[in-house]
């Protein structure tokens, strides 16, 4: 049956072990690893591998650009911007710097660090407006369903800030 096809192809005798060194070509071509390759043709050794995958020559050749890129880029100098080159987006959210938080603004300046994370509302830095009020009620009322009184009493100095105009 093999060689009815290979003869309507123009081909002459054709054996069905030729379909695996095919097989093999194509798939080392395609970018299929050698071990992959080993595997699915049950070689134990990789000297049979390569016997059955010949590597096509335009295969080497991106390969061998694909490497050239990369060693080229390890001794040029990259394009650098200069620190203090600002586009126009990063300096309008730098002249405004106020980085929104759940429920309120953080007005501390980029140059500091920020030893808080995750505990804002207790930072010098943190804002709120009335704006956020029904979020820190709920957070209030959570901290209070869980009795985390501390937490609470944070909340209810952000809340009654917010209702003597102490609050920004």
């Amino acid at each position: 049956m093999i060689n009815k096809a290979g003869a309507a192809a123009g081909l002459t005798h054709i054996h069905p072990h030729q379909l695996r060194h095919t097989l093999a070509t194509q798939a080392i071509n395609r970018g299929m690893s050698l071990e992959a390759i080993a595997a699915m043709l049950g070689h134990s050794s990789m000297d049979m591998t390569l016997r059955y995958a010949r590597i096509a020559n335009r295969t080497v050749a991106e390969e061998y650009f694909a490497v050239t890129d990369k060693v080229d880029a390890l001794y040029t100098d990259p394009t650098h911007l200069p620190a203090d080159a600002l586009g126009p987006n990063m300096a309008r959210l730098r002249r405004e710097h106020s980085r929104m938080l759940g429920n309120g603004h953080c007005t501390r300046p980029p140059e500091l660090d920020c030893a808080f994370e995750s505990i804002c509302e207790t930072c010098t830095f943190f804002q709120t407006t009335i704006a956020f009020r029904p979020t820190l009620q709920a957070q209030h009322d959570d901290a209070h369903a869980k009795g985390q009184t501390h937490r609470a009493q944070l909340f209810d100095k952000l809340l009654n800030d917010l209702e003597n105009g102490e609050a920004s």
